[in-house]
């Protein structure tokens, strides 16, 4: 496979786990990625949310699922200092990189 063909996988797979958050798919992925044992079984998942709240392909329901999901499992949103993604700040954000707003509010 070709570099091009390498990330276009590697964005394949990031996107559907983004899609799909889930434990199983989460920790495969972190052992994939050579990360040690996670201090919490959970930690996989929340970085999966937490990633998730900074992917402009992120509906108003994966940003409300994710905030909650990390809130209800004393998890912080920010990732790296970085807030969250607002609906808002998403569409400006992809404005800005000639993507179509997802206005899913609006």
């Amino acid at each position: 496979m070709g570099n091009d063909d390498d990330l276009k996988a590697h964005l394949a797979k990031r996107d559907a786990l983004f899609r799909n958050p889930n434990i199983v798919d989460a920790t495969a992925w972190w052992v994939s990625e050579g990360h040690p044992n996670p201090v919490r079984p959970d930690v996989p998942l929340a970085t999966v949310h937490k990633a998730r709240l900074q992917w402009l392909d992120a509906t108003d329901e994966m940003i409300a699922e994710s905030m909650a999901w990390l809130e209800a499992n004393d998890y912080e949103t920010t990732m790296h200092g970085a807030p969250p993604l607002t609906p808002e700040r998403r569409d400006a954000d992809r404005i800005t990189i000639g993507k179509p707003p997802l206005n899913e509010t609006k």
